[in-house]
């Protein structure tokens, strides 16, 4: 059997089962999804009234963004998602790299691939080095 990394490149905001497409593939593959993030789709500034547009179904919807209720809505909406889609990742099996829009892509890849590099580390047994503890896993 040959395995590989395969990386999924998404925003994932769609309200697709990813968990469950993502766990089949990698029963055979190392899974990574690159989830790309802008920090607009966790809150919403105060900006008035604006009109929002779902861009798969074109399904509108009026709102003042100067309520805080509805900005902290807004806010609660999604970081239910967000914990829903990292469990869903986390129930099949699939490392999750998250980059938001204001950081650097190499940066976020490189700590990535050592974050990784540690947790098989821990996993198989050998010893971290004493300043890298801190970064491995808990379970």
């Amino acid at each position: 059997r040959r395995r590989s990394v395969v990386f999924v490149v998404s925003d994932f905001i769609s309200r697709s089962d990813w968990g469950k497409a993502l766990g089949l593939l990698a029963r055979r593959h190392e899974v990574v999804a690159v989830r790309l993030l802008d920090p607009l789709e966790a809150r919403i500034p105060d900006i008035g009234l604006l009109t929002f547009q779902d861009a798969e179904t074109g399904e509108q919807i009026f709102a003042d963004t100067s309520d805080p209720r509805f900005r902290r809505r807004f806010s609660d909406a999604a970081r239910e998602a967000q914990d829903s889609l990292r469990a869903n990742f986390a129930s099949a099996g699939v490392d999750c790299l998250e980059v938001s829009t204001e950081d650097d892509l190499l940066d976020a890849f490189i700590r990535f691939a050592q974050m990784r590099k540690l947790r098989h580390k821990s996993a198989v047994g050998e010893p971290l080095p004493a300043h890298q503890h801190l970064l491995a896993p808990v379970n």
